[in-house]
């Protein structure tokens, strides 16, 4: 059931509905009954000290109507100016971190989870491909960081949009980089089965230090992201998200 007005809670318009009064409209006649009283006290009566009381009324009435939408920008404005004095100051370690993320993409770091499963499949590329996925992280990251050093965050929705950038990677990293992959070896761990022994432990212990190694960055990015959001006074439409799954042993 939708209710009593099921057009409306569609998204339709109501008949006989009455819209609320255009502030211009309230003001136009305020001003012009009281103008228009004020005209006739000073032409009849003379008295300009009335006049003056019902000019001084009008104005008031017209300040009125409009001291929310003058105060609300007029805050919005501090807001955002705020927000960019905040997003300049914390650039810097904002570039830290994201380099510290690039890291991350290096193919040639041996302690990192694509180059060890590659190690593990004898760098086959279509057997790395079907267990790890397509490698497009690298050449977007290339961009935007090449992007973010060259043009500092001069405002608060530049910096934002930096925020975002950034967390997208680091989302879909922890997703197609180390979730997908470990959870594909988890169903199907042939491979990691015929290995010597002796192998096998070492390949565990690197994954277990990569995991280890990427866990302990999700909790500082977590731990800069939440000083962010509390800095900057994101509601909840803005705050950027601190929720990742952590990866498990396999």
């Amino acid at each position: 059931m939708l209710g009593p007005y099921p057009k409306a809670a569609l998204g339709f318009e109501l008949p006989n509905q009455p819209e609320p009064p255009n502030p211009w409209q309230v003001i136009s006649t305020v001003v012009a009954a009281l103008a228009a009283v004020a005209s006739l006290i000073i032409n009849w009566k003379g008295n300009r000290t009335l006049a003056y009381v019902f000019i001084a009324v009008a104005l008031i009435v017209a300040v009125s109507v409009f001291y929310r939408p003058i105060a609300a920008t007029a805050g919005k404005h501090m807001r955002y100016l705020r927000q960019g004095r905040i997003g300049r100051r914390l650039w810097p370690e904002f570039l830290r971190i994201e380099k510290r993320f690039g890291t991350f993409l290096n193919k040639d770091d041996s302690t990192n989870l694509r180059y060890i499963l590659a190690e593990l499949h004898g760098r086959r590329e279509e057997s790395v491909a079907k267990l790890c996925g397509p490698d497009y992280l690298p050449d977007y990251y290339a961009l935007l960081r090449e992007r973010h050093l060259t043009t500092s965050a001069r405002s608060g929705t530049s910096f934002h949009r930096a925020l975002s950038e950034l967390h997208h990677m680091v989302f879909s990293y922890n997703q197609d980089y180390v979730l997908g992959p470990l959870r594909r070896l988890k169903i199907d761990p042939i491979v990691l089965q015929q290995l010597h022994p002796g192998i096998r432990e070492s390949i565990d212990e690197r994954m277990k230090a990569f995991r280890e190694k990427w866990v302990r960055f999700l909790d500082d990015y977590n731990e800069f992201t939440d000083k962010i959001n509390q800095d900057l006074r994101y509601d909840y439409r803005e705050a950027i998200g601190t929720y990742f799954e952590r990866p498990k042993t396999l």
